[in-house]
């Protein structure tokens, strides 16, 4: 199958909301949604990974900040609530994320003290070529089938591909909120890819996303329409990732934000960048003016 093709997010974002818009309704767990079944999309440069267009109001510091979240492997409610308060009402214990914690299953050691993370990378420096370099999300079947859970992994699955030199990346969800959760998806998908890329010498590739139930909830209906009326706005890509040995660095500079804490770290100008709106969503919540000077990368 040939996927459309686009060269940002946000004109994914356009086509997909153009599409629901006029897609049949269903009503899982009672709420009245708009869905397209088992489509899907190929963002063929993964670093326009953001969405500019203002009336969206998406959110670069939350998206980091997941980023943060997934990379040091955590499963704190709190961690993630710092920037998105919803947060809390998926957590079956008021502590933990059970279904959405993919950087938990993709970060931390195994029986076996490995990671999914090192056990992917070794494969693809065996073989090159390898089908099987896949990490798989979903929690068990009797987590994922727990009709009482607040919880349940929408990512089934990342499969990489390394063809022409380059790293695909294919992601398989089974259910996915294009307003809420699509953006924010593939921004976090999409940085994995190219630390991988980085990781293993070679040039980041497309990235490729599949779900069976893409959806727009009635209540976002009129949002929809007005980011189609403002039309597409893309931006700037991303800077290429650079300096991977920075990651600790940076993660602890994000916690420190994120308690208010002085930033002792001297980080290289990449990872300063995604530090920066971190900093500044720190400062809203203390009071602290905005800086003058906009984001050069924005």
């Amino acid at each position: 199958m040939i996927l459309a093709a686009f060269d940002t997010m946000d004109h994914v974002q356009a086509m997909l909301l153009d599409a629901v818009l006029r897609a049949p309704a269903v009503a899982p767990r009672g709420m009245k949604t708009y869905e397209l079944i088992a489509s899907g999309f190929a963002l063929s440069h993964p670093r326009c990974r953001l969405i500019h267009g203002p009336e969206r109001r998406w959110s670069l510091p939350l998206a980091i900040g997941e980023l943060a979240w997934h990379l040091s492997g955590s499963d704190d409610v709190e961690q993630i609530a710092y920037y998105a308060p919803i947060w809390r009402r998926f957590s079956d214990d008021g502590n933990h994320i059970r279904g959405s914690s993919y950087g938990k299953r993709i970060f931390s050691q195994d029986g076996h003290h490995e990671t999914q993370w090192e056990r992917l990378l070794r494969l693809l420096q065996h073989d090159p070529y390898s089908r099987r370099a896949v990490l798989n999300l979903q929690q068990d079947a009797a987590e994922a089938l727990d009709p009482n859970s607040a919880d349940v992994s929408c990512v089934t699955s990342c499969q990489f591909l390394i063809r022409d030199g380059a790293l695909d990346l294919i992601v398989h969800m089974r259910s996915n909120d294009i307003i809420w959760g699509l953006p924010y998806d593939v921004f976090l998908f999409s940085m994995l890819q190219e630390m991988l890329a980085l990781e293993l010498g070679i040039a980041l590739g497309r990235y490729f996303h599949f779900a069976g139930s893409l959806h727009l909830y009635e209540r976002h209906v009129d949002l929809a329409a007005r980011i189609l009326d403002a039309g597409v706005v893309p931006g700037p890509a991303m800077a290429p990732m650079e300096a991977l040995q920075e990651v600790p660095a940076f993660l602890a500079a994000e916690r420190c934000a994120r308690n208010g804490s002085a930033i002792g770290f001297d980080l290289s100008p990449y990872w300063r960048s995604l530090l920066e709106p971190v900093q500044q969503y720190a400062n809203r919540r203390l009071g602290i003016p905005e800086p003058a000077e906009p984001l050069a990368w924005l």
